[in-house]
């Protein structure tokens, strides 16, 4: 039988116990507690795109700055969160044969709560289905091909301008700007270089614009295009529209000038990177782009500088193409989780209810198509001295001023 003495020892110790057991849930000051961060459920999104590849340029600079909002927002820059975020790349090399797998691997993983891409068209086409199915959001920064809000699909959302407005800025400002003799048409074979190419010369011709077509000429990852050159050559064209991405577009201008073709190069936003420049080298002075990508490089707005600023700081470089929009569609989701939305269908819901949300690149809202309300197209010029994209305006400004 115990004492009361024992007794009395016992229950001391017990108290002891419960007191110390208390103390190491607390938190230092400054700190956190392992409790509190272990109690936080993580959610995924996914970076889909040509993570690696010849395309990778065009994807890249908007997935470093999805993983710079993530960081931020884990550190509680926007705010305290109910929710861990992790961001994970998901690699395609912008191919539609692989975006199905990859869509697969997401869907099928329930922590994966939203999906930031596909990056391109063609992947777009080839996953949306996936991921729509399976009631996952997934917003685009860039894929421009008007087909895939032809889907039906209603998880969908994209971010920028297609290229209903990204084709005919192109072809406006040809027709206005570049006084062309006549205008080749050509595009490599994807979804976007050919609906893209589609999209110009249907505008040029009803400008009465000259042209020939050469859509579909050039194979993706090809690196001879002596026999679009000779047509290019012969058609003694001043100007050469081609729809399709820097790693073939690049190798091109150069052919061209070596052959003595000194007409203007004309593309969309699978130009509009540094693989075209280096590509092109300084066979591409006077190369114009249009892109539904916002300039922000002189924004003097405090978010914007501050985001600047923590990418260059991050990843020792400026941000590219497609960053800010990058940065936008994070911040969505981001504002999606600290209302408490953290599932695949209360996201979808909160995007779809979004009216003029602020971005750095513009104000976010979309029809039910998942289309923007409202877009913009942005012309740049390649100033080879500079070896950048000079930005020369907004193209309603500039075709109206």
């Amino acid at each position: 039988m115990l004492t009361k003495r024992t007794l009395r020892v016992l229950s001391v110790l017990a108290m002891l116990v419960v007191v110390g057991a208390a103390c190491s849930k607390k938190t230092p000051e400054g700190g956190s507690t392992t409790g509190s961060t272990s109690a936080k459920t993580t959610v995924k999104l996914a970076y889909m795109g040509a993570l690696t590849g010849d395309a990778a340029q065009l994807v890249v600079p908007g997935y470093q700055a999805a993983q710079l909002a993530v960081e931020e927002a884990n550190a509680g820059k926007f705010g305290d969160l109910p929710v861990k975020i992790e961001i994970v790349g998901e690699d395609t090399q912008g191919s539609p044969d692989q975006a199905p797998g990859v869509a697969d691997k997401i869907v099928n993983d329930p922590a994966f709560v939203g999906v930031i891409g596909p990056a391109f068209s063609g992947e777009s086409n080839a996953a949306g289905g996936k991921f729509d199915g399976a009631g996952i959001p997934f917003i685009t920064p860039s894929a421009t091909n008007p087909t895939v809000a032809q889907n039906g699909w209603t998880h969908w959302f994209r971010a920028v301008g297609n290229d209903n407005s990204q084709g005919p800025a192109a072809a406006n400002y040809i027709a206005q700007k570049l006084s062309p003799s006549c205008v080749v048409v050509a595009s490599d074979d994807s979804t976007y270089g050919e609906g893209l190419a589609d999209i110009v010369q249907s505008t040029l011709d009803a400008a009465s614009v000259k042209t020939s077509s050469q859509k579909g000429a050039v194979t993706t990852g090809a690196k001879d295009f002596s026999a679009l050159v000779t047509k290019i050559k012969d058609s003694t064209c001043n100007v050469v529209f081609y729809g399709g991405y820097s790693p073939e577009a690049g190798p091109l201008r150069t052919q061209l000038t070596q052959a003595g073709v000194t007409a203007t190069l004309v593309g969309g936003d699978g130009i509009k990177d540094d693989a075209y420049l280096q590509g092109a080298g300084s066979a591409g002075e006077g190369t114009v782009a249009a892109c539904p990508c916002a300039d922000i490089s002189s924004s003097t707005e405090a978010t914007t500088t501050a985001f600047i600023a923590d990418y260059k700081a991050k990843w020792n470089a400026d941000p590219g193409i497609y960053s800010g929009e990058a940065w936008d569609i994070s911040q969505i989701f981001i504002a999606a989780f600290k209302a408490g939305k953290t599932t695949r269908s209360a996201i979808t819901d909160f995007v779809k209810s979004l009216n003029e949300f602020a971005g750095l690149t513009k104000k976010y809202t979309f029809q039910s198509s998942g289309e923007l309300a409202e877009s913009a197209v942005s012309i740049y010029f390649y100033q080879d001295e500079s070896t950048v994209w000079k930005f020369l305006g907004v193209s309603t400004d500039i075709l109206t001023g």
